[in-house]
This record gives structure tokens, C-alpha cells and sequence, in this order.
């Protein structure tokens, strides 16, 4: 979601999914279902993997002395993509920094 918008409701997975897809039938590419095989590169392609992470970031900041749980829809799945970015393709790392 952070991909396509600064997004802090706390809302049913029902309403991420119908968010996701206005976003993605938007993009030309269907609808969102999970574990898609080419999520990776819908998400390279038609979102914003800089941006999510700065939102995701500004989530967590703004929760401060919460735990992710507590500040729903807070995540820090952030980190763990800063640490994978280091082992992609040097033209892909730029879509993050």
C-alpha cells in the first residue's frame, strides 16, 4: 500500500486489498491477489519502493514508544528491504536510495 500512498488507517485487510485494486487495475495490471508471483517486479514497475519506505519510516516515528502492533497499520518490513536493497543489481538499488 505504502507504495501508492501515505496510508494510516487501520482498516480490515478487505479494504487494503480493494485499495490495491483501484491502484493496480490503474496500472493496466488486473487485480491484486496474494502471493503473486510478479509482485516484485508490479511493485518495481508501478509503484514507488523510495517512497514506501519513507512512509513506512514516518509510520514508526510518528508511533514513538509503540511497538508496530500498537501503532497499526505500523511496520517496520522497511529494515528488513534497506538490508535485502544491498544485494540487488546496482540499477535497481537506485529505486530505493
Amino acid at each position: 500500500m505504502l507504495h501508492f500512498a501515505y496510508y494510516t488507517a487501520n482498516n480490515h485487510r478487505s479494504e487494503y486489498k480493494k485499495f490495491l485494486n483501484e491502484k493496480f487495475q490503474e496500472l493496466g495490471i488486473g487485480k491484486y491477489e496474494k502471493n503473486m508471483d510478479d509482485i516484485f517486479e508490479t511493485l518495481m514497475n508501478g509503484g514507488n519502493p523510495k517512497l514506501a519506505i519513507r512512509y513506512a519510516r514516518r509510520i514508526i516515528n510518528n508511533g514513538k514508544g509503540k511497538t508496530p502492533a500498537e501503532i497499526a497499520p505500523g511496520t517496520k518490513v522497511y529494515e528488513l528491504v534497506e538490508e535485502l536493497v544491498k544485494y540487488l543489481p546496482e540499477e535497481q538499488k537506485k529505486c530505493f536510495m
